[in-house]
């Protein structure tokens, strides 16, 4: 389906108008307020990216009804079932990227048959529903879009054998941080709980840090939605303080949204003033994967992408390479020299705050940072390149706010 170029909000009227219909709409709701409480590894990791990537479908793109489609084989992922990679005869391609797509699906069920989702189930799921995108790209005319080379960058993960010697562990801890009133000031007890999210997540090596700000009801809406806003920037600074690699932590604000407890509009209560901090994904008990299928040698989502490619993060609006992305490019410019890649592309990324102008000029710098610091210490960067606002994750998802390195052969 082609975009809707008018749009107020999740589940406003011109989208229905558009063509989407009132079950397209309750599917999208109820998996955007779902959470996947059973299956395997790999049917909850794949539940989490179709919910993300229904959640980009209606908010980036207003894709109503692909974004019904998704929704629909998230919910039964989130059931247990493993849902299969989209077929090709349900788009309309051109003759010249189906040889392509039904080469990369041949591959995918390969490594699913070869365990794959055993083994790595998260990369398995990213890799799936980067799949879907890209055939979905493909139909619309979109060529070589993201979701192609997120495909690609993740199917070197599905090749690699990894030394496992217990099975993959679905894992959650939860943590609250409470607020005075109209305040985001953490309090000595808020600092030694985060200080313990922190221990918890080196422990776990979770793939995800959610970290979600609420208020109370007293006020005006758009006030609180501020507030708990400022009080999850404040909680994410925190947690980066800990030592908590910022490009895990997926930030959003639902400010008097899912009360902790039922009250009336205009009501004070201490227990909806508040930050939940969740620590989730597949974590192994052993193995030599990092600890977790996005990750490179324990470093969270971000960094190592196989044979393909890198990526480093950075701070909210910031192009400023921290001495983590720098110490990463110094493995990039090692394996450069190693590998001999034809072609080295530098792309550069934002989260989807701030403005269109911003992003891109961000995206931008950033990207050259990267490449000035690429060539300073030896190697070479032959494009470069900036997408901005491309996620699948949150609005304020830390692992948008990133520069990817590909290597082409």
């Amino acid at each position: 389906m082609k975009r809707i170029t008018q749009w107020a909000g999740l589940g406003a009227v011109t989208a229905l108008a558009a063509c989407a219909l009132p079950a397209d709409v309750s599917d999208v709701h109820t998996i955007l307020g779902t959470r996947a409480t059973s299956g395997t590894p790999f049917t909850q990791a794949l539940f989490q990216e179709y919910q993300a990537y229904t959640k980009q479908q209606t908010q980036s793109e207003v894709e109503w009804v692909d974004a019904a489609e998704t929704a629909r084989k998230g919910l039964r992922a989130g059931g247990g079932e493993a849902v299969l990679p989209d077929e090709l005869s349900m788009r309309k391609l051109s003759a010249f990227t189906a040889p392509e797509l039904a080469s990369a699906r041949d591959r995918l069920m390969g490594y699913f048959n070869g365990g794959a989702t055993q083994r790595v189930p998260a990369a398995a799921a990213k890799a799936q529903v980067a799949f879907d995108c890209w055939l979905e790209q493909e139909a619309e005319g979109i060529a070589k879009g993201p979701c192609r080379t997120t495909f690609l960058t993740h199917e070197p993960m599905l090749k690699k054998a990894v030394g496992v010697t217990e099975v993959a562990v679905e894992t959650r801890r939860n943590f609250v941080v409470n607020f005075t009133l109209g305040s985001s000031e953490l309090s000595a007890q808020g600092q030694q709980t985060l200080k313990d999210a922190a221990t918890a997540q080196g422990q776990m090596h979770a793939p995800i840090v959610s970290v979600v700000g609420f208020t109370d009801t007293l006020g005006k809406a758009d006030a609180n939605l501020r507030l708990a806003r400022h009080r999850a920037d404040v909680v994410a600074a925190e947690l980066t303080k800990q030592g908590v690699n910022p490009a895990i932590i997926a930030e959003d604000a639902l400010g008097e949204s899912n009360l902790a407890v039922t009250t009336g509009d205009n009501v004070s209560e201490a227990r909806n003033r508040r930050v939940e901090v969740t620590l989730t994904g597949p974590a192994w008990a052993h193995g030599g994967y990092g600890g977790y299928a996005y990750g490179g040698q324990g470093h969270g989502w971000g960094g190592y992408y196989g044979a393909n490619g890198y990526a480093v993060f950075f701070n909210s609006g910031s192009s400023q390479l921290t001495p983590e992305a720098i110490e990463r490019l110094k493995q990039v410019v090692a394996a450069q020299k190693n590998m001999k890649p034809k072609s080295v592309t530098v792309v550069g990324f934002t989260d989807r705050t701030g403005s269109a102008a911003t992003n891109a000029r961000l995206a931008s710098e950033r990207a050259k940072a990267v490449a000035a610091e690429i060539t300073k210490l030896g190697g070479t960067a032959t494009v470069v390149d900036a997408r901005p606002g491309q996620a699948w994750g949150m609005t304020h998802d830390g692992r948008a706010r990133r520069v990817e390195i590909l290597f082409d052969y």
